[in-house]
Protein backbone atom coordinates (compact mmCIF):
# COMPACT_ATOMS: atom_id res chain seq x y z
CA UNK A 1 0.00 0.00 0.00
CA UNK A 2 1.38 3.76 -0.67
CA UNK A 3 0.92 6.80 1.32
CA UNK A 4 1.77 10.23 0.63
CA UNK A 5 1.85 12.70 3.88
CA UNK A 6 2.38 16.36 4.22
CA UNK A 7 3.82 17.15 7.83
CA UNK A 8 4.43 20.68 9.43
CA UNK A 9 8.04 21.27 11.22
CA UNK A 10 6.12 21.23 14.62
CA UNK A 11 4.42 17.86 13.50
CA UNK A 12 7.94 16.97 12.65
CA UNK A 13 8.83 17.26 15.56
CA UNK A 14 6.03 15.51 17.44
CA UNK A 15 6.78 12.47 15.23
CA UNK A 16 10.25 12.50 15.74
CA UNK A 17 9.49 12.70 19.96
CA UNK A 18 6.64 9.92 19.95
CA UNK A 19 9.68 7.85 17.66
CA UNK A 20 12.70 8.62 20.45
CA UNK A 21 10.69 7.84 23.11
CA UNK A 22 10.21 4.29 22.31
CA UNK A 23 13.39 3.24 21.77
CA UNK A 24 15.03 0.39 23.54
CA UNK A 25 17.82 1.92 24.24
CA UNK A 26 16.51 5.39 25.62
CA UNK A 27 14.04 3.40 27.67
CA UNK A 28 16.33 1.53 29.16
CA UNK A 29 18.62 4.43 30.17
CA UNK A 30 15.61 6.44 31.56
CA UNK A 31 14.63 3.30 33.75
CA UNK A 32 17.92 2.03 34.61
CA UNK A 33 20.50 4.48 34.10
CA UNK A 34 20.99 8.29 32.78
CA UNK A 35 19.27 9.63 30.14
CA UNK A 36 20.16 13.72 29.52
CA UNK A 37 17.90 15.48 27.57
CA UNK A 38 19.42 18.80 26.50
CA UNK A 39 17.24 21.98 25.93
CA UNK A 40 16.36 22.43 22.43
CA UNK A 41 12.48 22.81 20.66
CA UNK A 42 12.67 18.91 19.31
CA UNK A 43 13.81 17.63 22.22
CA UNK A 44 11.23 19.14 24.66
CA UNK A 45 8.55 16.92 22.61
CA UNK A 46 10.62 14.25 23.66
CA UNK A 47 10.36 15.18 27.09
CA UNK A 48 6.84 15.33 26.59
CA UNK A 49 6.16 11.91 25.04
CA UNK A 50 8.52 10.21 28.02
CA UNK A 51 7.15 12.09 30.54
CA UNK A 52 4.06 11.45 29.30
CA UNK A 53 2.65 15.34 30.29
CA UNK A 54 2.92 18.75 28.62
CA UNK A 55 5.88 21.08 28.66
CA UNK A 56 3.93 24.40 29.23
CA UNK A 57 5.78 26.72 26.21
CA UNK A 58 8.09 23.81 25.04
CA UNK A 59 10.01 27.93 22.78
CA UNK A 60 11.12 28.38 26.14
CA UNK A 61 13.09 24.89 26.74
CA UNK A 62 15.68 25.82 24.71
CA UNK A 63 18.69 28.31 24.97
CA UNK A 64 20.07 28.93 21.44
CA UNK A 65 17.12 29.27 18.91
CA UNK A 66 16.97 30.65 15.18
CA UNK A 67 14.18 33.01 14.41
CA UNK A 68 12.88 34.98 11.41
CA UNK A 69 15.31 37.96 13.06
CA UNK A 70 18.42 35.66 12.84
CA UNK A 71 20.40 33.84 15.43
CA UNK A 72 19.07 34.55 18.76
CA UNK A 73 19.56 33.50 22.42
CA UNK A 74 16.82 32.45 24.69
CA UNK A 75 16.06 35.24 27.69
CA UNK A 76 16.93 33.58 30.63
CA UNK A 77 13.45 34.64 32.63
CA UNK A 78 11.29 31.64 31.99
CA UNK A 79 14.15 29.35 30.70
CA UNK A 80 13.92 25.94 31.29
CA UNK A 81 17.03 23.80 32.59
CA UNK A 82 18.02 20.51 31.03
CA UNK A 83 16.14 17.46 32.09
CA UNK A 84 18.54 14.75 33.70
CA UNK A 85 16.46 11.34 34.84
CA UNK A 86 18.31 8.87 36.83
CA UNK A 87 16.74 5.60 37.31
CA UNK A 88 13.22 7.69 36.59
CA UNK A 89 14.04 10.16 38.49
CA UNK A 90 13.97 13.83 37.29
CA UNK A 91 16.34 16.89 38.32
CA UNK A 92 16.15 19.85 36.09
CA UNK A 93 19.46 21.74 35.79
CA UNK A 94 21.77 24.46 33.99
CA UNK A 95 24.92 23.28 31.81
CA UNK A 96 27.59 23.36 34.32
CA UNK A 97 25.17 21.18 36.78
CA UNK A 98 25.56 18.37 34.26
CA UNK A 99 29.04 17.56 34.44
CA UNK A 100 29.14 15.22 37.45
CA UNK A 101 26.67 13.57 35.43
CA UNK A 102 28.36 13.19 32.04
CA UNK A 103 31.31 12.14 33.43
CA UNK A 104 29.45 9.33 35.17
CA UNK A 105 27.49 7.96 31.72
CA UNK A 106 28.36 4.92 29.95
CA UNK A 107 27.33 2.56 27.22
CA UNK A 108 24.12 1.89 28.38
CA UNK A 109 23.27 5.85 28.94
CA UNK A 110 21.52 8.51 26.67
CA UNK A 111 22.28 12.23 26.26
CA UNK A 112 19.37 13.37 23.34
CA UNK A 113 20.53 16.73 21.63
CA UNK A 114 18.93 18.77 18.99
CA UNK A 115 20.83 19.98 15.70
CA UNK A 116 20.74 23.22 13.59
CA UNK A 117 22.25 21.39 10.94
CA UNK A 118 22.50 17.64 9.53
CA UNK A 119 24.68 16.98 6.43
CA UNK A 120 24.48 14.75 3.38
CA UNK A 121 27.08 12.41 5.46
CA UNK A 122 24.84 12.22 8.33
CA UNK A 123 26.46 14.38 10.63
CA UNK A 124 24.96 17.55 12.66
CA UNK A 125 26.14 20.77 13.46
CA UNK A 126 25.30 22.86 16.58
CA UNK A 127 25.62 26.67 16.26
CA UNK A 128 27.58 28.24 19.22
CA UNK A 129 27.55 31.35 20.36
CA UNK A 130 27.94 30.78 24.20
CA UNK A 131 31.62 30.87 25.92
CA UNK A 132 32.90 27.20 25.79
CA UNK A 133 30.69 26.04 23.31
CA UNK A 134 27.65 25.71 25.63
CA UNK A 135 25.90 22.57 25.79
CA UNK A 136 27.29 19.99 23.51
CA UNK A 137 31.08 21.54 24.28
CA UNK A 138 30.74 20.63 27.73
CA UNK A 139 29.17 17.58 26.93
CA UNK A 140 31.31 16.41 23.93
CA UNK A 141 34.27 15.60 25.53
CA UNK A 142 32.46 12.98 28.63
CA UNK A 143 29.80 11.45 25.76
CA UNK A 144 32.88 10.45 23.25
CA UNK A 145 35.65 9.57 26.15
CA UNK A 146 32.79 7.43 28.06
CA UNK A 147 31.44 6.05 24.64
CA UNK A 148 27.64 7.45 26.25
CA UNK A 149 24.74 6.99 23.10
CA UNK A 150 24.14 10.44 21.50
CA UNK A 151 20.93 10.64 19.83
CA UNK A 152 20.37 13.83 17.71
CA UNK A 153 16.69 14.56 17.22
CA UNK A 154 16.48 17.10 13.75
CA UNK A 155 13.51 17.30 11.49
CA UNK A 156 14.47 17.40 7.93
CA UNK A 157 14.32 20.97 8.11
CA UNK A 158 17.37 21.14 8.98
CA UNK A 159 19.13 19.24 6.03
CA UNK A 160 21.86 21.28 4.32
CA UNK A 161 23.14 20.08 1.03
CA UNK A 162 27.20 20.35 1.93
CA UNK A 163 29.59 18.55 3.90
CA UNK A 164 29.84 20.41 7.11
CA UNK A 165 33.29 19.47 8.28
CA UNK A 166 34.50 21.45 5.42
CA UNK A 167 32.77 24.94 6.21
CA UNK A 168 32.88 24.50 10.03
CA UNK A 169 36.69 26.02 9.95
CA UNK A 170 35.48 28.96 7.93
CA UNK A 171 32.84 30.07 10.55
CA UNK A 172 33.36 31.28 14.21
CA UNK A 173 31.60 34.00 16.44
CA UNK A 174 34.69 36.51 16.33
CA UNK A 175 35.60 35.57 12.73
CA UNK A 176 32.02 36.49 11.39
CA UNK A 177 32.11 40.40 10.07
CA UNK A 178 28.35 41.15 10.29
CA UNK A 179 25.45 39.09 11.04
CA UNK A 180 21.63 39.31 11.24
CA UNK A 181 21.33 38.58 15.12
CA UNK A 182 24.23 37.01 16.89
CA UNK A 183 27.42 35.70 15.36
CA UNK A 184 28.12 31.84 15.78
CA UNK A 185 30.69 29.57 15.37
CA UNK A 186 29.11 25.82 14.93
CA UNK A 187 30.74 21.78 15.98
CA UNK A 188 30.34 19.03 14.23
CA UNK A 189 29.30 15.65 15.90
CA UNK A 190 28.28 12.52 15.03
CA UNK A 191 26.14 10.11 16.98
CA UNK A 192 22.30 8.48 15.74
CA UNK A 193 20.52 11.01 13.72
CA UNK A 194 16.46 11.23 13.74
CA UNK A 195 14.41 12.66 11.22
CA UNK A 196 11.08 12.22 10.65
CA UNK A 197 11.96 9.61 7.92
CA UNK A 198 13.88 7.29 10.49
CA UNK A 199 10.82 7.91 13.21
CA UNK A 200 8.02 6.61 10.41
CA UNK A 201 10.33 3.89 9.94
CA UNK A 202 10.85 2.86 13.63
CA UNK A 203 7.32 3.78 14.62
CA UNK A 204 5.38 2.35 11.84
CA UNK A 205 7.83 -0.63 9.63
CA UNK A 206 7.56 1.51 6.20
CA UNK A 207 9.80 2.16 3.70
CA UNK A 208 9.89 6.49 3.40
CA UNK A 209 11.12 8.76 1.19
CA UNK A 210 11.22 12.59 0.96
CA UNK A 211 9.94 13.62 -1.91
CA UNK A 212 9.26 17.67 -1.57
CA UNK A 213 9.43 20.33 0.56
CA UNK A 214 8.40 24.12 1.86
CA UNK A 215 4.89 25.15 1.28
CA UNK A 216 3.00 27.97 2.09
CA UNK A 217 0.09 29.60 4.45
CA UNK A 218 1.19 27.36 7.66
CA UNK A 219 3.53 25.02 5.47
CA UNK A 220 6.48 26.92 5.49
CA UNK A 221 9.55 24.00 6.09
CA UNK A 222 7.10 21.14 5.59
CA UNK A 223 8.43 18.29 3.84
CA UNK A 224 6.20 15.75 1.59
CA UNK A 225 6.77 11.75 2.37
CA UNK A 226 6.21 8.62 0.12
CA UNK A 227 4.75 5.89 2.32
CA UNK A 228 5.18 2.39 0.87
CA UNK A 229 4.33 -0.85 3.12
CA UNK A 230 1.69 -3.53 4.18
CA UNK A 231 -1.21 -2.49 4.66
CA UNK A 232 -2.30 -3.17 8.53
CA UNK A 233 1.23 -0.60 8.50
CA UNK A 234 0.13 2.25 6.18
CA UNK A 235 -3.01 2.14 8.08
CA UNK A 236 -1.64 2.65 11.61
CA UNK A 237 0.82 5.09 10.35
CA UNK A 238 -2.06 7.31 8.55
CA UNK A 239 -4.16 7.10 12.12
CA UNK A 240 -0.97 8.33 14.05
CA UNK A 241 -0.11 10.96 11.38
CA UNK A 242 -3.68 12.03 11.72
CA UNK A 243 -3.43 12.64 15.24
CA UNK A 244 -0.39 14.36 15.06
CA UNK A 245 -1.89 16.80 12.45
CA UNK A 246 -2.72 20.51 13.80
CA UNK A 247 0.62 20.20 16.16
CA UNK A 248 0.92 24.39 17.06
CA UNK A 249 4.12 25.79 15.98
CA UNK A 250 6.72 27.21 19.28
CA UNK A 251 6.66 30.62 19.83
CA UNK A 252 10.24 31.60 22.02
CA UNK A 253 11.57 35.00 23.75
CA UNK A 254 14.69 35.56 22.53
CA UNK A 255 17.96 38.55 24.14
CA UNK A 256 17.74 41.90 22.15
CA UNK A 257 19.85 41.44 18.98
CA UNK A 258 23.47 42.82 19.83
CA UNK A 259 24.57 46.33 18.66
CA UNK A 260 26.50 46.16 16.06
Amino acid sequence: MKAQVTLTPAEGKRLIAKAISCMESVQNAYRNGILIISTSTTTGYVAEELMGKEIPNKGMFTAGVVTAEGCSITIADGRYNHYVFEKGQLKEMGTPDLVPYLARMGPDDVFIKGANAIDLLGAAGILLHGSGGGTIGTAWGHLIRNGAQLIIAAGLEKFVPVNLAEVVPRLGAESIDVAMGWKCGMMVVHGQVITEQEAMRLLFGVDVIPIAGGGIDGAEGCKVFFLEGAKDNIEMAMKVLGQIKGEPKLTTKVMPKPKR
